[in-house]
């Protein structure tokens, strides 16, 4: 019987060894199995790539930029600007950047009519009229230049004579996705308070 199965591990191992197989691995000099241990953590854990991707969801509505890669999150409960930047951040965000007209076109195909706030703003330390994007660590502040999608005559912060700072930027659905700088807060009473579009 033993030599039966000698015979069936001799052939078992000729067949293997002719497809490539290595047996000599897990055996010891003594004809006995070493037990080696699988792929570690390290060879099978995912890649940062992967660890880093994040479904594009959440909000009311959702679209991915071609432009950018960047998950674009529109949220439909009005807020004040910082009620709206405080939002993004705590999902894992920052108000959206408009760097390019796909990117605008992009945002503007989530909010249809509406106005929603965007991450630029002229507040201080900023200087009046010479709007930042508000980033995070990830992407720092930078000057909204290149490209731009101001209503003609904005930004005016409000226009001569106004006593209203107008320091936070949105996009304006109902005019094509134009710009205009709006107050960050109410008062006046029915300004200060808009949808929002996040970014990651």
């Amino acid at each position: 019987m033993g030599s039966k199965i000698a015979s069936a591990i001799a052939m078992l191992a000729t067949l293997l060894a002719g497809c490539g197989a290595k047996l000599d691995e897990n055996v010891a000099g003594d004809g006995s199995v070493v037990d080696v241990p699988g792929p570690t953590d390290a060879t099978t854990a995912p890649s940062d790539a992967a660890i880093d991707a994040r479904l594009c969801a959440g909000g009311d509505a959702r679209a991915t930029d071609p432009a950018t890669g960047s998950c674009f999150v529109w949220f439909t409960a009005p807020a004040t600007y910082p009620a709206a930047n405080a939002a993004c951040t705590a999902f894992g965000a920052k108000l959206a950047i408009i760097k390019a007209a796909q990117t605008n076109a992009t945002v503007l195909s989530l909010i249809g009519m509406s106005d929603a706030f965007l991450g630029g703003t002229d507040a201080p330390p900023a200087t009046e009229g010479a709007f930042l994007w508000r980033g995070n660590a990830a992407d720092p502040v930078t000057a909204v230049a290149n490209y731009t999608n101001w209503r003609a005559g904005e930004p005016n912060n409000g226009g001569a004579g106004s006593t209203v700072e107008e320091d936070c930027m949105i996009i304006e659905g109902a005019r094509g996705g134009t710009w205009d700088d709006r107050p960050c807060a109410p008062p006046p009473v029915g300004a200060g308070s808009y949808s929002y579009v996040c970014q990651f």
